[in-house]
C-alpha cells in the first residue's frame, strides 16, 4: 500500500518536527537552568569551615544570586 503525501500532510509533518525540536530545546534549557540553581543551592548550604566560619559571606551570596537571576532572565 502506497501512501500519497499531500501538501497538507507534508506541512503537518514539518510542524510536528518543528514542535518536537522546540520541546527538545526547551527541555535542554530547563536542564541547564536546573543545574545552575542546584549549584547555587550547594553553595548556600556549604558547611562551616574548621575555623567555625562559613566559606561564603551573605554579601557574596547576594551577588551570586543576582548574577544567577540575571542569567535566568528572572
Amino acid at each position: 500500500m502506497t501512501m500519497i503525501l499531500t501538501n497538507k500532510s507534508i506541512e503537518r509533518e514539518k510542524r510536528a518536527l518543528q514542535y518536537k525540536q522546540l520541546l527538545a530545546d526547551e527541555h535542554h534549557q530547563l536542564a541547564l537552568d536546573k543545574a545552575m540553581l542546584l549549584d547555587f543551592v550547594h553553595l548556600v548550604v556549604a558547611n562551616k569551615q574548621r575555623s567555625g566560619e562559613y566559606s561564603n559571606s551573605r554579601d557574596d551570596l547576594r551577588v551570586k544570586a543576582g548574577e544567577l537571576l540575571a542569567e535566568l532572565n528572572l
